[in-house]
C-alpha cells in the first residue's frame, strides 16, 4: 500500500501541479511550433504579423544544475528554455510569477524556479554553475526566481546562450499576443491557448504510462511478497484450526474467524501504508511544489480494494485448504 501509493500520487501531484502552473503561466493568444524546429527568421516574421504586440521564441532543451540533499551535491537534469526576444515581451506571453529579483534576458543572466533555486542554494544575484546541453560550464547571474517553473520550464535564459551547445539552435515554438490564426499559420502547426495545454496534457498521459507500469511491476512484488507470508502463516495453524473444529466449533464458525482476522490485518496494512505514504509525499511534494500531494480518489479507493481483495483471498483459501485436510 505505502510503496504503491508513493509511486503514483507522486506522479499524480507532480502532473496536476504542472497543469495548474501551465493552466495559469500561459498568457499568450498563439502558440507556433515543430517538433523539428521553426524557419530562421520565423520569430521576426511572426512579430511583423497583423495584429501580433509581442512575438517570443522559444528553444525546449535541459541543462544540468547542481543542488544539494541531506548535505550531499548531486548533479540533476532541469527543463530549460531559450528565449528569443525581451524580457518585456515574455511577461506578456508568460506569467512565470516572478518571486525574487527582476526577469531579465541580457548576456550572462538566468531565472530559476524557486524550488530549483531553493535545491540549488542560490537566490536573486548569485551565480549559478550549470552545465549546458553539451557539457559546458557557465556560471550565470540569477536574476529573477519564480514560481510557476514546473508547468512552463525550470530555467529561462537568452536564446543566444543556448544556440551554440545544442544540436539544432533553431527555435521549437514561437508565443505570441495578439494576431489571428490567418496571420499565423503559415509558420508551423498553431494552438490557441487552450489547444496547446490540451496537447502538452496528452503528451504527459503518454509519459505517465512508464510510471504506471513500473507501480504496478514493483507493487505486484510487494503483493506477492504479502500473499506468501499471509498464505504461509493460516497454513502453520493447521493444528490450531483443527483443535477447534474438535472441541465443538463449526467450520463456518472458523471462517468467520479467519475472515474477521484478514480484515483486520487488511484494514491495519491500508492504515499504516497510508500514513508511510503520507509522511513520505507530504514532505517531498512541499518541495518540488508548495502544494500538498493530489490522491485521486479512484485510484485511491482501487488501491484500498485490492489490498481487501488480496488479504482475504490469502488467508480464506489456505483456511479451507488446511479444514480439509484436519478434517
Amino acid at each position: 500500500m505505502a510503496f504503491s501509493s508513493v509511486l503514483v500520487f507522486l506522479h499524480t501531484s507532480t502532473e496536476k501541479a504542472a497543469a495548474d502552473q501551465q493552466r495559469a503561466g500561459i498568457t499568450a493568444d498563439h502558440i507556433v511550433s515543430s517538433d523539428a524546429g521553426l524557419a530562421p527568421g520565423a520569430v521576426t516574421k511572426a512579430a511583423r504579423a497583423d495584429g501580433v504586440t509581442s512575438a517570443v521564441g522559444r528553444l525546449k532543451t535541459s541543462v544540468i544544475v547542481p543542488q544539494y540533499s541531506v548535505g550531499d551535491r548531486l548533479l540533476a537534469s532541469a527543463s530549460a528554455q531559450g528565449i528569443t526576444g525581451s524580457a518585456t515581451d515574455l511577461a506578456k506571453v508568460q506569467d512565470l510569477s516572478v518571486e525574487t529579483g527582476a526577469l531579465r534576458l541580457g548576456k550572462g543572466d538566468i531565472a530559476v524556479d524557486s524550488a530549483l533555486a531553493h535545491a540549488a542554494r542560490v537566490k536573486a544575484g548569485d551565480r549559478l554553475d550549470i552545465l549546458l546541453p553539451d557539457g559546458t560550464k557557465a556560471s550565470p547571474k540569477v536574476a529573477a526566481t519564480y514560481g510557476r517553473g514546473l508547468g512552463l520550464s525550470q530555467v529561462t535564459l537568452p536564446a543566444a546562450a543556448l544556440k551554440h551547445h545544442v544540436t539544432s539552435s533553431l527555435t521549437h515554438e514561437i508565443w505570441t499576443k495578439g494576431g489571428s490564426a490567418d496571420a499565423l499559420s503559415g509558420l508551423g502547426t498553431l494552438h490557441d491557448r487552450d489547444g496547446y495545454t490540451t496537447a502538452e496534457s496528452m503528451d504527459a498521459e503518454l509519459n505517465a504510462w512508464a510510471n504506471t507500469t513500473m507501480a504496478a511491476v514493483l507493487g505486484g512484488f510487494a503483493a506477492v511478497a504479502a500473499v506468501n507470508t499471509l498464505v504461509m502463516t493460516v497454513l502453520d495453524r493447521r493444528r490450531e484450526l483443527g483443535t477447534l473444529r474438535l472441541i465443538g466449533s463449526t467450520r463456518r464458525q472458523v471462517m468467520r474467524m479467519i475472515r474477521w482476522e484478514a480484515l483486520i490485518v487488511a484494514v491495519a496494512g491500508i492504515a499504516i501504508g497510508s500514513a508511510i505514504a503520507l509522511a513520505t509525499l507530504v514532505p517531498m511534494m512541499n518541495g518540488l511544489t508548495g502544494e500538498a500531494p493530489y490522491i485521486p480518489p479512484l485510484v485511491y479507493g482501487s488501491f484500498v480494494g485490492a489490498v481487501l481483495v488480496l488479504g482475504l483471498a490469502a488467508t480464506t483459501i489456505p483456511a479451507r485448504a488446511a479444514l480439509r485436510s484436519a478434517a
